[in-house]
């Protein structure tokens, strides 16, 4: 019953950790052929990412579940990858990296991979 209950606790403080990077905004560097520092805006009924200037580039679905993020980008932007993509959570204090389980998108997927996001503090 111990272990049961164990298990349960550490799934629950899994799915906890990986939902804390929902409602917050992030930031990363992306080199060539982006080389601007990007945003991305993850919120639970629609995500975004903008560029330096503020201007949106990639409207996007996220859906977490326990540690994983699923991006499926819809619009019709240069960067937009419709197909669905799936990647784990790395979240540790205020940063984590993304590492591809499953994504069609090359391009999405090599960007994304091992990117270290931070978090953007909220100005007072």
């Amino acid at each position: 019953m111990f272990v049961i209950v164990g298990l349960f606790c550490l799934a629950l403080m899994s799915h906890l950790h990986a939902q804390s990077v929902n409602n917050r905004n992030w930031k990363a560097y992306i080199a060539d052929p982006i080389n601007d520092t990007l945003v991305l805006h993850i919120h639970s009924d629609s995500s975004f990412v903008t560029n330096s200037k503020g201007e949106v580039i990639v409207k996007t679905n996220c859906t977490i579940v326990s540690d994983t993020l699923t991006l499926s980008d819809y619009g019709s932007g240069e960067h937009d990858c419709p197909d669905p993509g799936k990647y784990k959570i790395d979240l540790k204090d205020k940063s984590f990296t993304l590492t591809p389980v499953s994504d069609p998108c090359e391009g999405r997927a090599q960007a994304l991979n091992g990117l270290k996001w931070t978090e953007v503090l909220k100005q007072p």
